[in-house]
Protein backbone atom coordinates (compact mmCIF):
# COMPACT_ATOMS: atom_id res chain seq x y z
CA UNK A 1 0.00 0.00 0.00
CA UNK A 2 1.38 3.34 -0.56
CA UNK A 3 2.11 5.99 1.69
CA UNK A 4 -0.79 7.95 -0.21
CA UNK A 5 -3.16 5.52 0.40
CA UNK A 6 -2.35 4.86 4.11
CA UNK A 7 -2.97 8.66 4.68
CA UNK A 8 -6.01 8.37 3.18
CA UNK A 9 -7.17 5.20 4.97
CA UNK A 10 -6.17 7.18 8.23
CA UNK A 11 -8.40 9.76 7.83
CA UNK A 12 -11.04 7.42 6.32
CA UNK A 13 -10.74 5.43 9.74
CA UNK A 14 -10.75 8.36 11.79
CA UNK A 15 -14.00 9.17 10.82
CA UNK A 16 -15.59 6.04 11.06
CA UNK A 17 -13.83 5.63 14.80
CA UNK A 18 -15.75 9.00 15.32
CA UNK A 19 -19.13 7.35 14.37
CA UNK A 20 -18.76 4.26 16.06
CA UNK A 21 -16.96 4.81 18.92
CA UNK A 22 -19.68 7.19 19.84
CA UNK A 23 -21.37 3.86 20.80
CA UNK A 24 -18.74 2.42 23.15
CA UNK A 25 -19.77 5.20 25.95
CA UNK A 26 -22.65 6.04 27.81
CA UNK A 27 -25.23 7.20 26.41
CA UNK A 28 -24.53 5.66 22.99
CA UNK A 29 -26.15 6.63 19.92
CA UNK A 30 -29.31 4.74 18.68
CA UNK A 31 -28.59 2.41 16.17
CA UNK A 32 -29.19 -1.09 15.61
CA UNK A 33 -26.29 -3.71 15.08
CA UNK A 34 -26.04 -5.73 11.65
CA UNK A 35 -25.54 -5.03 8.53
CA UNK A 36 -25.39 -1.15 6.95
CA UNK A 37 -25.00 0.21 4.24
CA UNK A 38 -22.63 3.46 4.13
CA UNK A 39 -22.43 6.08 1.47
CA UNK A 40 -19.26 8.55 1.96
CA UNK A 41 -18.55 11.29 -0.65
CA UNK A 42 -15.21 12.28 -0.12
CA UNK A 43 -13.33 15.56 -1.12
CA UNK A 44 -9.49 15.88 -1.34
CA UNK A 45 -7.32 19.08 -1.72
CA UNK A 46 -4.12 20.09 -1.46
CA UNK A 47 -1.06 17.59 -1.56
CA UNK A 48 -0.68 14.75 0.98
CA UNK A 49 2.41 15.31 3.56
CA UNK A 50 4.36 12.97 1.93
CA UNK A 51 8.28 14.10 1.20
CA UNK A 52 9.06 12.82 -2.05
CA UNK A 53 12.51 14.64 -1.98
CA UNK A 54 14.54 11.06 -1.26
CA UNK A 55 12.86 9.04 -3.66
CA UNK A 56 13.99 8.17 -6.98
CA UNK A 57 12.76 10.71 -9.65
CA UNK A 58 10.69 8.07 -11.47
CA UNK A 59 9.19 6.75 -8.23
CA UNK A 60 8.12 10.69 -6.77
CA UNK A 61 6.65 10.95 -10.43
CA UNK A 62 4.85 7.68 -9.97
CA UNK A 63 3.63 9.32 -6.35
CA UNK A 64 2.62 12.71 -7.44
CA UNK A 65 0.54 10.85 -10.12
CA UNK A 66 -1.27 9.16 -7.91
CA UNK A 67 -2.00 12.17 -5.78
CA UNK A 68 -3.34 13.85 -8.60
CA UNK A 69 -5.63 11.24 -9.24
CA UNK A 70 -6.90 11.38 -5.30
CA UNK A 71 -7.87 15.13 -5.72
CA UNK A 72 -11.24 15.94 -6.41
CA UNK A 73 -14.80 14.33 -5.23
CA UNK A 74 -15.57 10.50 -5.18
CA UNK A 75 -18.51 8.59 -3.67
CA UNK A 76 -17.89 5.48 -2.66
CA UNK A 77 -21.01 3.28 -1.62
CA UNK A 78 -19.96 -0.87 0.90
CA UNK A 79 -21.27 -2.60 3.13
CA UNK A 80 -20.38 -3.14 6.93
CA UNK A 81 -21.49 -5.19 9.69
CA UNK A 82 -21.74 -3.18 12.78
CA UNK A 83 -21.36 -5.85 16.06
CA UNK A 84 -22.04 -5.02 19.60
CA UNK A 85 -17.93 -6.85 20.51
CA UNK A 86 -16.43 -4.45 17.97
CA UNK A 87 -17.95 -1.29 20.10
CA UNK A 88 -15.95 -2.38 23.13
CA UNK A 89 -12.86 -2.48 22.11
CA UNK A 90 -11.51 1.15 23.04
CA UNK A 91 -8.96 1.38 19.84
CA UNK A 92 -11.83 0.14 17.28
CA UNK A 93 -11.12 1.88 13.90
CA UNK A 94 -8.94 4.41 15.20
CA UNK A 95 -6.05 5.02 12.98
CA UNK A 96 -3.00 2.61 14.28
CA UNK A 97 0.09 3.77 13.81
CA UNK A 98 3.82 3.22 15.22
CA UNK A 99 4.29 6.69 14.01
CA UNK A 100 1.05 8.48 15.11
CA UNK A 101 -1.14 8.46 18.21
CA UNK A 102 -4.61 10.39 17.98
CA UNK A 103 -7.35 11.27 20.52
CA UNK A 104 -10.69 12.85 20.80
CA UNK A 105 -12.54 15.34 22.57
CA UNK A 106 -16.16 14.55 22.85
CA UNK A 107 -18.04 16.99 23.09
CA UNK A 108 -21.53 16.12 22.16
CA UNK A 109 -22.64 11.71 22.93
CA UNK A 110 -26.22 11.28 22.99
CA UNK A 111 -29.02 8.80 21.72
CA UNK A 112 -29.29 10.94 18.65
CA UNK A 113 -26.10 13.09 18.45
CA UNK A 114 -21.94 12.89 18.70
CA UNK A 115 -19.89 15.58 17.87
CA UNK A 116 -15.99 15.48 18.47
CA UNK A 117 -12.68 16.95 17.58
CA UNK A 118 -9.95 14.42 16.66
CA UNK A 119 -6.46 15.60 17.28
CA UNK A 120 -3.21 13.40 15.88
CA UNK A 121 0.56 13.43 16.24
CA UNK A 122 3.68 12.27 15.51
CA UNK A 123 5.04 11.38 11.81
CA UNK A 124 1.82 13.12 10.23
CA UNK A 125 -0.11 15.57 12.26
CA UNK A 126 -4.26 15.86 11.70
CA UNK A 127 -6.86 17.69 13.07
CA UNK A 128 -10.69 17.43 12.73
CA UNK A 129 -14.59 17.82 13.16
CA UNK A 130 -16.73 14.80 13.11
CA UNK A 131 -20.58 15.51 13.98
CA UNK A 132 -22.52 12.26 13.56
CA UNK A 133 -26.85 12.18 13.79
CA UNK A 134 -28.48 9.17 14.03
CA UNK A 135 -31.84 10.02 12.73
CA UNK A 136 -34.03 6.60 13.42
CA UNK A 137 -32.10 3.18 15.08
CA UNK A 138 -31.65 2.79 11.04
CA UNK A 139 -30.37 5.59 9.60
CA UNK A 140 -27.25 8.50 9.95
CA UNK A 141 -26.18 11.18 8.28
CA UNK A 142 -22.42 12.72 9.44
CA UNK A 143 -19.70 14.93 8.21
CA UNK A 144 -16.13 14.51 8.52
CA UNK A 145 -13.36 17.27 8.17
CA UNK A 146 -10.25 16.74 8.51
CA UNK A 147 -6.56 18.69 7.74
CA UNK A 148 -3.02 16.25 7.29
CA UNK A 149 -0.16 18.41 7.80
CA UNK A 150 3.56 17.36 7.19
CA UNK A 151 6.74 18.19 5.14
CA UNK A 152 5.13 21.47 4.73
CA UNK A 153 2.31 20.29 3.09
CA UNK A 154 -1.21 20.56 3.84
CA UNK A 155 -3.83 17.78 2.33
CA UNK A 156 -7.57 18.72 3.78
CA UNK A 157 -10.11 16.17 3.61
CA UNK A 158 -13.92 16.43 3.72
CA UNK A 159 -16.55 13.88 4.24
CA UNK A 160 -20.14 13.50 4.09
CA UNK A 161 -21.53 10.20 5.54
CA UNK A 162 -25.16 8.40 5.39
CA UNK A 163 -26.11 5.33 6.58
CA UNK A 164 -29.10 2.16 6.36
CA UNK A 165 -29.32 -0.14 8.36
CA UNK A 166 -30.23 -3.32 5.77
CA UNK A 167 -30.29 -6.16 8.46
CA UNK A 168 -29.64 -7.90 11.32
CA UNK A 169 -27.94 -10.55 9.57
CA UNK A 170 -24.73 -9.50 8.27
CA UNK A 171 -24.02 -12.50 6.18
CA UNK A 172 -20.72 -12.94 4.66
CA UNK A 173 -19.62 -9.03 5.23
CA UNK A 174 -17.51 -8.80 8.81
Amino acid sequence: MTVTRQLVSTLVLAGFAGVLQAQAQAPVLDLKFGLWENTIVTSIGGMPPVDTSKMPPEQAAKMAEAMKGMLGEKTVTDKSCLKKEDLAKDAFMMPNSANMTCTRAVTTNTRTQYVADVTCTGQQQMKGHIAIEAQSATAFTGSMNMAASGQGRTMDVSMKMAGKFLSADCGTVK
